[in-house]
């Protein structure tokens, strides 16, 4: 958002009470230790004539009204007060299970953690979890916000340059150098929101951008969110975080807080209908923004779908046929003159354009040229090109503004149609094979909405493909274990497939410079990484692609999943080596000895884990060579099914 002078004046005026004691006791303080740097640049001037106060006075101000106001798809994009739509989130720390509520900004968790790292699915708050808690630091008056969105940087504009932007929105006078002097004198808590919106071609320049900014910055408290990225291994000194999805109680709550600002009151009968319809909503209360989209559809068309993509669906008929989805009856005139559905196809040939280039957020000449490029591959439609961004802007608004550029109004808005294209494609096996081998997990939540718009594709594809590879494995992994049970065996394939578990073992503990050098080895080679501690030893496990499919499946509850209750306490393993052991199927590895074996796999259980349930699950062997074997039947029978017999 763009301020004019006296909007600043008036932003400051307001929050007068909460600047003015962090720019006595956070920012007066560094001004008078840096007072010899300051004369060295004669700036001297500036300190009595109050700039440096007033410069981050501004900053504050604008900011603090950036944090509190946020856009929500679902009322027309409209600006809403952050405290009227925030549910507190809990998040989950990997290495021990401790759980956090965020209701308030709480020093304690950052200093106890310093670097936090919260990677989750789409949909589950991330970015509003940001905004929350930089709203709560300025107003526990103790520290200084920096909220970053990492979609903004460039290889030509980096963290620094972002942050002077900031606090430099217009007359450039405060300069680079003093703001990172600033910056190393501490208490700020700086955000880094939405890792996995960096543009592939620009992640390696700036991982290590971040990296050397952080490294730089010892004094302050850093959280980097993202959705899950094999990439993200490169910040193995960042503790993981999961966000533990809502329960029943905490969606409902959450549906009252939309209904509280929705003119259209619906949120008794529509959280009775969902109690009646338990089972067909379960798997979707937990996630904040699928509860967003059960209350939108549920003004309109009184359904609870029991599909994702069904509510995506839903959700863009709403926007394109009235827009407002709380005024009742009143639609705005489409400038493209398209009809519903021919606005769809070239959308969604957008969106798979925007998704091949790792895309979310653009320029105006950019997005044009992406809607000219979509135009061009759907023959026989015809529109003008800025009308139609006209229409993602404000008549169908799957877009906003943010700033100078425009980007998505949710990143799972782009994922959907981005299915729904290869879904309608007539390549559609090529593609799915495609994006399965590329191994890119930005497609994860494509692939996951896609086995919902085609289950027969995607099972023909990617469940084929996927059990191909565990059958193999099974079959060429520990084959020299003697002593131990077949149970024992299979469980252990299943659960080190796709995965590969490290433990560090010492009996005075391992240092956290050694665990941290092994966690970033670790990320150099597999899709995610995690660990967690078990007594003194340190527990590393890398992710490949696959062992995220596996999961992705194992949400679905498909029938050849075992599915166990996790370990009621975790087991305590006492291993003779020091150092590195990794788990791998060597006869004389004493993670395979008879006394070790079931421990090990127990072991195993707690990385499978989900914050929400005791559950676990990972493929059966039997099962999965009957689905194989099954699949394969069906394959041979298609190529030989006369369909047009009857034609």
């Amino acid at each position: 958002m763009d301020y004019t002078a006296q909007d600043v004046k008036d932003l400051v005026t307001i929050a007068k009470p909460l600047i003015d004691p962090i720019i006595q006791t956070v920012i007066a303080p560094k001004i008078a230790k840096l007072t010899a740097w300051i004369k060295r640049h004669e700036l001297k001037n500036k300190v009595l004539d109050n700039f440096f106060e007033n410069k981050f006075e501004e900053y504050l101000g604008r900011r603090y009204d950036y944090f509190q106001n946020i856009n929500v798809l679902i009322f027309q994009n409209q600006q809403v007060n952050i405290k009227q739509i925030y549910h507190p989130l809990t998040i989950v720390c990997t290495k021990d299970n401790s759980r956090s509520k965020i209701t308030d900004y709480d020093p304690a968790l950052l200093k106890k953690y310093k670097k936090i790292l919260i990677s989750d699915s789409a949909g589950m708050g991330k970015s509003t979890l940001m905004k929350w808690i930089s709203h709560k630091v300025i107003e526990s008056k103790s520290a200084i916000p920096v909220l970053i969105e990492l979609r903004n940087l460039s290889e030509n504009h980096t963290v620094l340059d972002e942050i002077f932007s900031q606090i430099n929105p217009i007359d450039k006078s405060f300069e680079k150098d003093l703001i990172m002097k600033f910056l190393e004198l501490g208490s700020f808590v700086i955000f880094l929101d939405g890792f996995d919106e960096i543009q592939q071609k620009n992640q390696e320049v700036i991982i290590k951008d971040i990296k050397d900014f952080v490294g730089k910055l010892p004094k302050n408290h850093f959280i980097l969110t993202s959705r899950p990225e094999g990439a993200l291994a490169s910040f193995g000194d960042f503790q993981l975080f999961h966000i533990v999805p809502l329960v029943p109680a905490e969606a409902f709550q959450l549906i009252k807080k939309y209904d509280a600002i929705c003119p259209i009151k619906i949120a008794e009968k529509l959280i009775t209908d969902i109690k009646r319809s338990f089972n067909q909503t379960r798997d979707l209360l937990g996630n904040p923004f699928l509860v967003s989209l059960i209350y939108s559809t549920y003004t309109h068309s009184k359904d609870i779908p029991s599909k994702k993509v069904t509510f995506y669906e839903e959700i863009y008929s709403a926007l394109y046929k009235r827009h407002d989805l709380s005024k009742d009856g009143w639609s705005r005139v489409k400038k493209s003159k398209l009809d519903i559905q021919l606005f769809k196809i070239v959308l969604r040939q957008m969106a798979f354009d925007t998704a091949k280039a790792g895309t979310i957020v653009y320029t105006d000449s950019e997005i044009l040229r992406f809607i000219s490029e979509a135009k061009r591959k759907s023959p026989g439609v015809e529109f003008n090109d800025a009308d139609f961004l006209d229409d993602l802007l404000s008549a169908v608004p799957l877009f906003q503004r943010d700033g100078s550029k425009m980007k998505w109004a949710h990143k799972s808005i782009q994922d959907y149609f981005v299915a729904d294209f290869i879904a309608f494609s007539n390549r559609k096996e090529e593609i799915i094979l495609r994006i399965y081998k590329s191994e890119k997990d930005a497609f994860l939540n494509v692939l996951d909405l896609f086995f919902e718009l085609d289950y027969k594709t995607f099972r023909k594809i990617i469940v084929k493909s996927l059990l191909e590879e565990f059958v193999a494995y099974c079959d060429s992994s520990y084959n020299d274990i003697v002593g131990i049970p077949k149970a024992q065996i299979d469980e252990r394939r299943s659960k080190t497939f796709g995965r590969e578990l490290i433990i560090l073992n010492d009996k005075k503990g391992v240092s956290n410079e050694i665990f941290h050098t092994e966690l970033e080895i670790a990320g150099k080679d597999s899709k995610q990484v995690m660990a967690f501690i078990r007594d003194k030893s340190f527990v590393i496990v890398k992710y490949s692609f696959k062992q995220q499919i596996v999961e992705l499946l194992a949400n679905r509850e498909l029938y050849y999943f075992y599915d166990k209750t996790e370990p009621a306490k975790t087991p305590k393993i006492t291993l003779r080596g020091s150092g590195r052991i990794t788990i791998d199927d060597r006869p004389d590895s004493e993670v395979n000895s008879k006394k070790s074996f079931s421990k090990v796999n127990e072991l195993l259980s707690w990385p499978l884990r989900k914050p929400s349930s005791k559950k676990i699950a990972y493929l059966d062997i039997d099962k999965a060579r009957t689905e194989l074997e099954l699949i394969n039947s069906e394959i041979k029978d298609e190529q030989i099914i006369d369909h047009f017999d009857d034609i």
